[in-house]
């Protein structure tokens, strides 16, 4: 599994922030086009609205912010590390009654572009042993992903907790599992060498382009499936 240094480090030096959950979202940079980022932002902004810049950004305009990340991805741009952090890509905060802290930021890695949406563990759980997840919280979040899956090419949607970390792309070609804490999505090309390494705590949903896998062992699962439209079917 990738390190998670660089989240690490953008989180160093602003406002302190609990343990996050994080949604990795993984595209081609072969999909990459000038209205790539304003695209992305105006598919999650149906249900989650831009509220500002955040960290170095905050007086920046929406549209200056995309207009920043659209030219760093057009040219693979990675913070070097004696670079400043003012020169990194500029990360957004959303608008949500429900999470307190919402914030997208992008990043590129190896012919990847990748977006990572981070709000506090805390709020997506319903106890403080972090057992059960809020189901009415998680079935946005789930229904965001399935909505960008279905708009935009994509490698994979993995989730993690604070102390996870998303699988590399061509780690989970090679049969690695992606991290699905509690759902992940992925191409049934990158599907394919994991599908019969899963075991029975998972269920397993095809649908547009894509196949579904979530954790069964929590009460958001039924309503998990009614977002995807596709058939269901409990993996081995």
């Amino acid at each position: 599994m990738e390190t998670n240094l660089y989240l690490r480090n953008a989180l160093m030096g602003v406002d302190s922030m609990p343990p996050y959950f994080s949604i990795q979202y993984s595209f081609p940079f072969s999909t990459f086009k000038e209205s790539f980022v304003s695209d992305i932002y105006n598919t999650i902004f149906s249900q989650f609205p831009f509220k500002s810049g955040y960290w170095m950004s905050e007086n920046n305009s929406l549209e200056e912010i995309i207009s920043w990340n659209t030219s760093k991805l057009s040219k693979k741009f990675k913070l070097g590390f004696s670079q400043h952090v003012k020169h990194d890509y500029k990360q957004i905060l959303l608008e949500s009654e429900l999470f307190r802290h919402f914030r997208l930021y992008w990043m590129y890695q190896s012919n990847e572009i990748v977006l990572n949406m981070i709000l506090p563990e805390d709020d997506l759980f319903v106890d403080d042993e972090y057992i059960k997840y809020d189901s009415t919280r998680l079935v946005l979040l789930l229904n965001i992903s399935v909505k960008i899956w279905n708009s935009f090419e994509i490698n994979t949607i993995q989730t993690y907790h604070e102390l996870g970390a998303p699988t590399r792309y061509k780690d989970v070609l090679n049969g690695e599992q992606p991290s699905t804490e509690p759902y992940s999505i992925l191409s049934p090309e990158a599907y394919s060498p994991i599908k019969n390494a899963l075991n029975d705590n998972f269920i397993v949903r095809e649908f547009k382009n894509g196949v579904l896998v979530i954790e069964k062992d929590n009460d958001v699962v039924v309503q998990c499936l009614h977002c995807t439209g596709g058939t269901g079917r409990i993996v081995k």
